[in-house]
């Protein structure tokens, strides 16, 4: 090799070298890689075979290479060659032996070669006016020593464009080059493996918090769908605040990242709190043993007036009785209006309460002498909730997910791509004014992805048709809430007019909400967009 051509060698070495660090696509650092070989060693073509992940008796066109007939890209259209037949034989194809071998395989001229089927390239010659002669077929092995791909070089020339055989010396230059395009797959494949893993995990996490409790339905599932649909109209904006706002590939999956997690704290919060579908509800609904007390409370008058049968005349026995089902009447009535009370639809009047309150000093002793009650006062306190069935404490509970979420998230550590993962996911109950929770941070200090999880969360919670204690808001409704909460400075107005205009909230509703929510309205009378 003279002092010009090792010249070449090392400058094209080293270009591969430094692609290595500078390209972020693997499949144009591997293209760069192919037409090194070429170039080292004169090769009229080259092509690269990766192992098919999902279906691993196939190898995959990657990389496909031809100056004279000038083909020059990445195979879509190209069938995958397989590599064992039904009798789990392998092909007669050079590329499959050479990964079948795990061994170089180097032919001066294949129409002379009895070894191996070249029967397509002979069809493939004839149809193109093309003659396939020398091959140079080397295996990818990654760093366990597993074949996941074959490297193949077709007609090496000389100076004068004469082909010729692949000597021995270009041979080993081509397995070297081989081994760093097998790294590069190697490494991709790492990274992507690792990712989704990352991602099922993070996806396992959502998916057990909406398994948890039918009150959550699909919410953590369905928030990324609202963000990223969000997301896409920013990128997608043509005019007003949005314009010259677009989010890069990684920012985009930081968004879907951080939706994933945004509820993650709930998977702390206790269950009889989220499926608290009624104010007695704790491991059951103690509206029963309110039923039962009930019950026997009757009994226990029946029996007095029994008791005192044969010490009153037969008209005071009549007028005992006619106040005894007066009695019962009334607890019929009272126990109705419990049961009402119990549900958590209406609201608490003070009259109401005070009737709860009534009810619960009604007492009487057993035949042991123990007091009973009807009401105690835990049940009283949660009756009289004024409104929804949690009590101010379980709210807080409730509430206190978020804290969690906070302490969960910002104890991670976090590559370089992922760092604004806590901040976007959780600040969705956040609001413009300051009035939210837990941080009570303004508008100002939320960032744009941080404000898109607070319309996404509200949202999908409004709509949601897969809740047992509701059923899903018709998209008008839901729509007319989140222009309020516009007007309320709860929301970002300029990203609640972007949902509207471009379209989004209907996109949303045609793909994930039931039929019977999609009414229609005029979005420009929706409130928030002035």
């Amino acid at each position: 090799m003279s002092h010009i051509e090792t010249q070449e060698v090392v400058k094209q070495l080293a270009d591969l070298t430094g692609a290595l660090t500078s390209e972020k696509d693997h499949i144009k650092l591997l293209d760069r890689i192919i037409l090194g070989c070429m170039f080292l060693t004169n090769a009229d073509g080259g092509t690269l075979y990766t192992l098919n992940e999902e279906n691993e008796n196939e190898l995959m066109f990657t990389v496909l290479h031809n100056r004279s007939l000038g083909i020059h890209r990445k195979p879509k259209d190209l069938p995958p060659v397989q590599i064992y037949n039904a009798q789990q034989q392998s092909s007669k194809l050079v590329v499959v032996q050479t990964f079948v071998q795990q061994e170089t395989i180097n032919i001066p001229d294949a129409y002379e070669c009895k070894d191996y089927d070249f029967s397509g390239t002979r069809n493939f010659d004839k149809q193109l006016s093309y003659r396939s002669k020398s091959f140079l077929c080397v295996p990818l092995q990654d760093h366990e020593g597993e074949v996941i791909g074959v490297l193949q070089l077709i007609n090496a020339t000389n100076s004068n464009g004469e082909v010729i055989p692949f000597p021995e010396t270009q041979q080993n230059l081509v397995e070297s080059l081989a081994s760093l395009a097998a790294a590069v797959l190697t490494k991709r494949r790492l990274i992507d493996a690792q990712r989704q893993l990352f991602e099922s995990f993070i996806k396992l996490i959502g998916r057990a918090i909406d398994h948890k409790s039918p009150v959550t339905g699909k919410h953590c599932e369905q928030v990324p769908e609202i963000a990223m649909l969000m997301a896409d109209a920013i990128n997608s904006a043509t005019k007003g605040k949005f314009a010259d706002t677009c989010f890069s590939e990684n920012e985009l999956y930081e968004l879907r990242i951080a939706s994933w997690l945004h509820d993650c704290g709930k998977i702390t919060t206790p269950e009889y709190i989220i499926d608290k579908a009624t104010k007695l509800h704790t491991m059951f609904d103690r509206i029963d043993l309110i039923e039962s007390r009930f019950r026997e409370y009757k009994l226990h008058l029946e029996l007095e007036l029994l008791k005192k049968r044969d010490d009153l005349s037969d008209k005071d026995f009549l007028s005992a009785q006619t106040l005894l089902q007066q009695q019962l009447q009334q607890l019929d009535d009272d126990l109705a209006f419990i049961r009402k009370s119990n549900t958590g639809s209406e609201f608490m009047a003070p009259e109401l309460k005070e009737r709860v309150q009534e009810i619960a000093t009604t007492n009487w002793l057993d035949s042991a002498g123990n007091q009973h009650h009807l009401l105690n006062k835990d049940e009283v306190d949660n009756l009289c909730i004024s409104k929804g069935t949690l009590t101010d404490d379980e709210r807080q509970v409730m509430r206190d997910h978020i804290k969690v979420s906070i302490d969960m998230l910002e104890s991670l550590t976090y590559p370089k791509q992922l760092r604004e993962v806590p901040e976007i996911a959780c600040n969705h109950h956040e609001h413009m004014d300051g009035s939210g929770y837990p941080r009570g941070v303004t508008g100002d200090e939320l960032s744009t992805r941080a404000r898109i999880m607070c319309i996404a969360d509200v949202f999908e919670a409004l709509t949601s048709p897969d809740r047992p204690y509701k059923k899903g808001m018709l998209l008008s409704q839901a729509m007319n809430i989140l222009g309020r909460m516009v007007e309320d400075h709860h929301l970002d107005a300029e990203l609640f007019k972007l949902f509207v205009e471009s379209g989004t909230y209907l996109k949303y509703a045609k793909l994930h909400m039931a039929d019977r929510q999609i009414d229609e309205f005029d979005p420009s009378t929706l409130p928030g967009l002035k």
